[in-house]
């Protein structure tokens, strides 16, 4: 059957996945790349709380180094074309490889920079170049091995990028006091080969030929009658996230004046709700449906900034956000395959994602720097000072969280054909 947008509707098949098996090493090996990879990316805040202390980077300043996450992101994202292009060319193995080598060299290469500009281009291109790679691999590769599973399976996965952040940002920020910042960067560049390299070897395609597609790039998707929605969500859910996930800590110093290990006791909590609430996020898709509770959970995150992140003045009400926030906050990164699933089926799996990701590319690179800007503006405009100079961005990052839920209702409303708010879709 052909929808408006002329593409095909294959959202069932006749094979049989395994939904187990190999499968779940395949799903410990997304863990394990996830962990090195995206877990490794929220180690730049780490790097650049130390950067506005001692100047360690001639040309740089607070707002420049606002940039180096949210361009590593971007790059990531948009490379998710040109990864989905080398799988139909080399399968799954090369692309990982190549993305191996990416991270490793970005974060080695950053050791011995000194100027803003090299370490730009180490962590913000090359260590995001391969960020993307390995993610917009591994994605496909989990719907060859579960349907039925799927959002489970992605939910654990994605998880591996909270247990990762958790972890490497506190042994990342006691390598930086105890040795040094290059001396981090490369230690952290050798965890990411020694933990990629053999994920290399334990990738395997599914046992099972589901007739999924690996174009590079499928225009259509941007408008398409469902899917249109589903990265409308996307692309504001991403600046969300980041937005949240590289203010909080500053906030915690700047704002309330707490100190850098409250901070950091803050990131690790977020890090925490992130790591146990996308595997639970990908258990609930499965229960009250895909669309219903990804809906349900950005509408929560957006709720959890103007409620708790909003009014926080102490340390006590600012962790709780932290953890709440973690654990609805991701719900995008654990949510996107099973969601993309359900609206155009495994066939078209690939090309669509890679379109989710190169969209929400822009999105992603400019949530840090834009909070900064807001932040700037409130401080000289409006001579806000302390908390209340962070307001906006708080107030502007929950309304991001809030309708990039209410537009997952666009796709609901396509997919089961009705305006029924219940129904399990």
């Amino acid at each position: 059957m052909e929808n408006d947008a002329g593409v095909s509707e294959l959202k069932d098949t006749t094979t049989k996945l395994p939904n187990g098996g190999y499968g779940w090493i395949i799903v410990v090996v997304a863990v394990a790349m996830n962990a090195v990879t995206w877990g490794m990316n929220m180690t730049i805040g780490v790097y650049v709380s130390f950067f506005v202390q001692d100047t360690y980077l001639s040309g740089g300043s607070p707002l420049r180094y606002s940039f180096i996450g949210g361009l590593s992101v971007g790059v990531a994202l948009a490379a998710a074309p040109l990864g989905n292009l080398l799988i139909r060319h080399f399968g799954f193995r090369v692309p990982i490889l190549l993305g191996t080598l990416c991270v490793t060299l970005g974060q080695c290469l950053a050791g011995i920079s000194t100027r803003f500009a090299a370490y730009l281009v180490c962590q913000g291109l090359v260590f995001g170049f391969g960020l993307g790679i390995v993610f917009a691999t591994s994605q496909p590769l989990l719907a060859q091995w579960f349907d039925k599973r799927l959002s489970l399976a992605s939910g654990l996965a994605m998880g591996g990028a909270g247990a990762g952040g958790l972890i490497l940002s506190n042994t990342t920020r006691v390598l930086v006091e105890k040795l040094s910042i290059s001396q981090s960067l490369y230690i952290n560049g050798g965890i990411s080969a020694a933990v990629m390299l053999p994920c290399v070897f334990l990738v395997r395609k599914g046992p099972a030929d589901i007739g999924i597609k690996s174009v590079s790039l499928q225009l259509q998707w941007l408008y398409h009658p469902a899917f249109v929605w589903v990265w409308i969500w996307g692309s504001l859910a991403v600046m969300g996230y980041f937005i949240a996930l590289y203010s909080v800590a500053s906030y915690a110093t700047d704002g309330i004046g707490l100190s850098q290990t409250e901070a950091a006791a803050v990131q690790s909590l977020m890090a925490s709700g992130l790591m146990i609430g996308r595997p639970l996020t990908g258990f609930a898709l499965e229960l009250g449906g895909r669309l219903n509770i990804a809906l349900l959970a950005n509408v929560i995150a957006g709720i959890t900034c103007w409620a708790l992140w909003l009014p926080a003045r102490s340390f006590p009400l600012l962790a709780a956000f932290a953890f709440l926030h973690g654990c609805t906050a991701g719900s995008v990164w654990s949510a996107v395959l099973p969601v993309a699933a359900q609206v155009v089926g495994p066939s078209h799996l690939g090309p669509a994602l890679a379109m989710f990701w190169l969209v929400a590319a822009a999105p992603a690179a400019v949530s840090s720097g834009l909070a900064h800007m807001l932040l700037d503006y409130s401080r000289e405009a409006l001579g806000k000072q302390g908390a209340e100079a962070y307001a906006i961005s708080i107030v502007f990052c929950g309304g991001l969280y809030f309708v990039s839920g209410l537009s997952l209702y666009g796709a609901k409303v396509y997919s089961q054909q009705s305006f029924r708010v219940w129904t399990k879709v």
